[in-house]
């Protein structure tokens, strides 16, 4: 019987290769639409195009000398209000308290631009707007970042979920016949960048100067993924390293 350590990629039969690559494929393609999911979740936040540092910072530190809707109204929330008037009419009655008497003033815009998604089961249904009393609170929030009982639950569903993407695309790149020492290196890889983009989340939201750790974890937790991708595919249709 073939021994464990002794078994090849590229000695599949050509339907369990046919199997690995579809898998990675489809792991693949999903990967990048959880890295475009990220884009969209960060850019934005400062009020300008694309990714940055900034972006970042205050995603999850925030603005703290600024309300939270102003922020956002500003930044990643300006394009569902493409009125001008509209967004300064919310920021105006969230300065001046978001007073009750005072909320026939902005009540159509809320309904009208904000309800379809702050409500349960919408896109921003950790927010609802279903109550005056929670907007309200909502509208005289200070920008603190990301809450730290939102921040628990993306961290628990990236660890995990991505955790488990890098495993079962590990084993597949377990069994490719580079050098060990470089193998365990770049099973490593991965699952450390991923540690340090999620860890650095917590960091960012103490200090912003982490949100430089947030970027460089982000970007060194895609090239492990494309290192592993492209080394397993080789090595499961090539003998490129079959002496190896």
């Amino acid at each position: 019987m073939l021994q464990l350590r002794e078994f090849r990629l590229n000695t599949l039969p050509f339907s369990g290769k046919l199997l690995c690559t579809l898998f990675l494929t489809c792991v693949g393609i999903g990967y990048i639409f959880c890295q475009l999911n990220v884009f969209l979740s960060y850019h934005m936040a400062d009020g300008n195009n694309g990714l940055s540092i900034k972006d970042i910072e205050l995603k999850f530190y925030g603005q703290r000398d600024v309300l939270l809707v102003e922020s956002k109204l500003k930044g990643t929330m300006a394009e569902h209000l493409e009125y001008e008037n509209d967004r300064n009419n919310l920021i105006t009655w969230a300065k001046r308290g978001a007073k009750k008497k005072e909320f026939k003033d902005v009540k159509n815009i809320i309904v009208k631009k904000c309800l379809r998604c702050h409500t349960a089961g919408g896109e921003a249904g950790f927010a609802p707007f279903d109550k005056l009393s929670m907007i309200t609170e909502i509208f005289t929030r200070t920008n603190h970042g990301v809450t730290v009982n939102r921040l628990i639950t993306l961290s628990h569903i990236h660890m995990i979920s991505i955790g488990a993407i890098f495993a079962l695309t590990g084993v597949i790149f377990f069994f490719s016949p580079i050098n060990e020492k470089l193998k365990i290196a770049l099973i490593i890889f991965p699952f450390g960048s991923l540690m340090m983009d999620i860890f650095s989340w917590w960091l960012t939201k103490l200090t912003p100067i982490f949100a430089v750790t947030v970027f460089v974890g982000g970007i060194l937790t895609v090239i492990a993924f494309l290192v592993q991708f492209v080394i397993s595919l080789i090595s499961i249709w090539s003998n490129k390293w079959e002496n190896a």
